[in-house]
């Protein structure tokens, strides 16, 4: 089945458009508060990596930068590239057979 946009409605093309800029919206949103408050949680720990960038200005990141943004923080602030977390707290105890 073929989807022709050249003669299509452009009512049916701009409610698609409406709602795929809605869902995008969604997800920034819930990135942006899923990030400000991991970045407010590390922030009480004392134990944000990086100097100047509060959960404020990571939230206002997010909104902008969406799902990117959030990868970013998540690699900045918990993966093993972060010089704070231990190399010993990401492996597991157990041995693959």
């Amino acid at each position: 089945m073929e989807f022709d946009f050249m003669n299509s409605d452009p009512t049916s093309i701009f409610a698609v458009a409406i709602g795929v800029s809605i869902l995008t919206s969604l997800v920034h949103i819930i990135c942006a508060v899923a990030v400000y408050k991991d970045a407010a949680r590390l922030k009480r720990r004392q134990a944000l990596a990086i100097a100047g960038i509060g959960p404020a200005i990571w939230c206002v990141a997010t909104l902008v930068g969406g799902v990117m943004t959030a990868g970013i923080y998540w690699v900045l602030h918990h993966s093993r590239l972060n010089p704070a977390i231990p190399a010993s707290s990401t492996e597991s105890d157990e041995t693959e057979v």
